[in-house]
């Protein structure tokens, strides 16, 4: 095993984790955890090899820098706290997904040890992608005129599947819309603007597997700024690389984001992320604890707060 690193007094801006000369510094928002770790993993995702406390920077947020590590490194959190009481979920045996990672070494995959009571005291750390530390992301934007006409709404995967003229290895992936042959139809159609359905990672709903099915919208997201990896295996460098494809062409590119709800759904779904970090925090509940689901979907998330609209 590698040497434990050392982790030191963090700074809480910006959230999430940012490679920086020496280390990484890691911040997580979180007003009721007593306390959080970060979990760090082998290059394939499958070991953990440390796991380091964060310390508590202000009422809401933990961090810490760790030195020695850098871009690729991947990672997960644990956070431990109050439970069963006043919507309060927290348990360290579920790992969780870093709410502001950009890039994920895997899918979610919906399996019942997710949503295994606290008593169980459950590892689910086989079970969930590890958030991948990335470099600085450029934020340019290339200004250029784009065509009128219709808002053209596109569901990635299956606008592109069984595409004759897309190599069968782009074939449902973000990358194959920047394809000659698919570029050439969208402006055939006189389409200005390209609408993605949503694109962010998300979890099949637990009804599902069962039934052989699996959720080919997007509208169940976990981790709402990652790109899906089955949508974008390249991931944010994908996304990009293929809106400038289209905005070559004279094409707009809007996305389809959901932010009302997450695919942890409702009070026996899978803790994966928001849940575990601060489930009272981050979703609306009744007075008793119950969670509110004015989405239908089985959670609502609590926008109306400042640490949630961010």
């Amino acid at each position: 095993m590698a040497p434990r690193p050392s982790i030191g007094t963090g700074e809480p801006e910006p959230l999430g984790a940012t490679a920086r000369d020496g280390g990484v510094n890691f911040a997580v928002v979180s007003t009721n955890a007593e306390r959080i770790d970060l979990c760090l993993f082998d290059a394939d995702g499958g070991r953990e090899l440390h796991r380091l406390p964060l310390k508590r920077a202000s009422d809401t947020t933990f961090c810490g820098f760790v030195a020695g590590v850098g871009a690729g490194t991947r990672y997960g959190l644990r956070a431990d706290g109050p439970h069963g009481r006043a919507g309060h979920r927290f348990d360290p045996a579920k790992l969780l997904v870093d709410p502001y990672a950009v890039a994920l070494d895997r899918r979610f995959i919906f399996h019942p040890d997710l949503a295994a009571p606290r008593s169980a005291a459950v590892d689910t750390a086989p079970l969930v992608p590890k958030a991948i530390v990335g470099g600085a992301l450029a934020r340019a934007h290339r200004a250029g005129t784009t065509r009128s006409g219709l808002i053209y709404e596109v569901g990635v995967r299956a606008f592109t599947r069984l595409h004759p003229a897309v190599p069968e290895a782009l074939r449902g992936t973000v990358a194959a819309l920047a394809q000659p042959a698919v570029i050439d139809h969208l402006v055939g159609l006189g389409v200005g603007t390209v609408e993605l359905m949503p694109i962010a990672a998300w979890i099949d709903e637990r009804h599902l597997p069962a039934l052989g099915l699996t959720n080919a919208w997007g509208y169940n997201p976990v981790v709402l700024m990652a790109p899906e990896p089955r949508l974008a295996p390249g991931g944010v460098a994908e996304v990009r690389a293929t809106v400038e494809a289209l905005h070559g062409a004279g094409l707009s590119v809007v996305l389809d984001v959901v932010f009302n709800h997450t695919g942890e759904g409702d009070a026996v779904g899978p803790t994966l992320s928001l849940r575990g970090l601060d489930n009272a925090l981050y979703y609306r509940h009744d007075a008793d604890g119950r969670l509110i689901n004015h989405t239908g979907t089985g959670n609502t998330l609590a926008v109306e707060r400042q640490a949630v609209t961010r």
